[in-house]
């Protein structure tokens, strides 16, 4: 498998629409910083894991929920190109895998939450500070990243 070249990059999400596939911890975990970043989230899940996400739904007026069951069929009859990004965060590595074939065939922005590498799109740790913009990537190991964070903000001495 090729690995793929990622380019590091800030995008601006502010009234962008996502589509969030999971309903577990990770999955609450993409939503909170993409609603951090301003962006509209459309949840697709079968079950919700995570409680958090349920107060979210009654708390954040961009957060929609559609309770189903994804399939590799069923997900192609749901993906249009309303979606700035999608976020494959089922525990379900084969269906997330081919939700990230799919949004490359359309030229779609994807992260999979099951993979370090297959997907076009990766989540960075974050460092913000009057001065600083900081995105961290240890290619796609977030335990990783996170030091690194902690190492810069120390250094930079810049409260987390």
């Amino acid at each position: 498998m090729k690995e793929n070249n990622f380019f590091p990059i800030f995008v601006d999400f502010s009234g962008k629409e996502i589509l969030v596939i999971g309903g577990g911890k990770i999955a609450y975990r993409k939503i909170v910083t993409l609603l951090k970043a301003n962006a509209n989230i459309t949840i697709i899940t079968k079950q919700i894991k995570e409680k958090e996400i349920t107060k979210l739904l009654f708390n954040e007026k961009r957060v929609q929920l559609i309770m189903k069951e994804i399939s590799p069929s069923s997900f192609e009859e749901i993906l249009t190109d309303r979606f700035f990004l999608t976020v494959a965060a089922t525990d379900n590595k084969d269906l997330n895998s081919h939700i990230v074939k799919f949004c490359n065939k359309k030229n779609m922005l994807v992260n999979n939450i099951t993979s370090t590498d297959d997907m076009n799109t990766r989540f960075c740790s974050v460092i913000e500070s009057e001065k600083y913009s900081i995105g961290i990537s240890a290619k796609g190991d977030p335990k990783l990243s996170m030091l690194l964070k902690e190492k810069i903000c120390n250094f930079l001495k810049i409260e987390r």
